[in-house]
C-alpha cells in the first residue's frame, strides 16, 4: 500500500525549508528511508489553503497515485497572522474536513509560531556567516521577518517572504532548528515516524 505526505506551505523559502527538515528527519531515521512518498506544494501564502489547496490535492496529486494509496496532507503555516486578527483568514477545521471528504487520511498541523523567519533565527550566526556580516552584527526589528529583512539590507540584499532563499537554507543548521522548535515540529516527525 502506497503512502502520500503531502506538504502545503506557504512560498518557495518554506519548500526549500521543509525539504531540509525531512531530509533531516531521515537522516534520524535507523534505516534512513521513508516508505511514504513526499509532495510539496507553495501555495503562495495563507490564502492559498483556503483555494489553492484544495484543487492542488484534488487535481496534481491525487491522479500520480493509485487509488489505495493513503494520504497525510500537512498544513504548515505561520501563526502571527492569526495572533492579530478579530476573524482568521482560514477556518482550519472548513480545510481539513474538506481534505478528507477529497481522500486524505490524516490531516495534521505545522505551525510556526510566529513565522517561519522565527525558526531560522534561531540558527542567526549562520544567516549572518551566509551574509556575510560581521560575526557580531546586532539582530534588530520587531518580528523575525523584521530581523531577517533588517540582517538582509545590512549585506545590501533583499529578503522577500515567500521568494526562494538564493542559499540560505542549504547555510542553516536544520539540526540546531528542529531542536529549537520541535514541540512545533512534532506533528511531522509523528508522521514521518521520527523521534526527535
Amino acid at each position: 500500500m502506497n503512502k502520500c505526505l503531502v506538504l502545503f506551505v506557504e512560498g518557495d523559502t518554506e519548500v526549500e525549508f521543509y525539504k531540509a527538515v525531512i531530509t533531516f528527519a531521515r537522516e534520524k531515521r535507523e534505516n534512513k528511508m521513508f516508505d511514504t512518498h513526499i509532495e510539496y506544494k507553495n501555495i503562495k501564502g495563507v490564502g492559498g489553503f483556503k483555494n489553492i489547496a484544495l484543487r492542488k490535492f484534488v487535481k496534481e496529486i491525487k491522479p500520480k497515485y493509485d487509488k489505495d494509496c493513503i494520504f497525510t496532507v500537512v498544513l504548515c503555516s505561520d501563526t502571527d497572522v492569526f495572533e492579530l486578527e478579530q476573524k482568521p483568514p482560514v477556518n482550519w477545521k472548513d480545510i481539513k474536513d474538506s481534505m478528507i471528504s477529497a481522500g486524505a487520511k490524516n490531516v495534521i498541523m505545522v505551525k510556526a509560531k510566529k513565522s517561519i523567519e522565527d525558526w531560522f533565527l534561531y540558527d542567526a550566526e549562520n544567516i549572518i556567516s551566509f551574509l556575510r556580516l560581521k560575526k557580531n552584527t546586532k539582530i534588530s526589528g520587531n518580528s523575525g521577518y523584521d530581523k531577517l529583512k533588517n540582517l538582509y539590507k545590512q549585506a545590501n540584499k533583499m529578503y522577500i517572504k515567500g521568494m526562494k532563499s538564493n542559499g540560505m537554507v542549504e547555510k542553516l543548521d536544520i539540526e540546531k532548528i528542529s531542536i529549537a522548535v520541535k514541540d512545533q515540529l512534532a506533528p511531522l516527525y509523528k508522521a514521518l515516524g521520527v523521534k526527535l
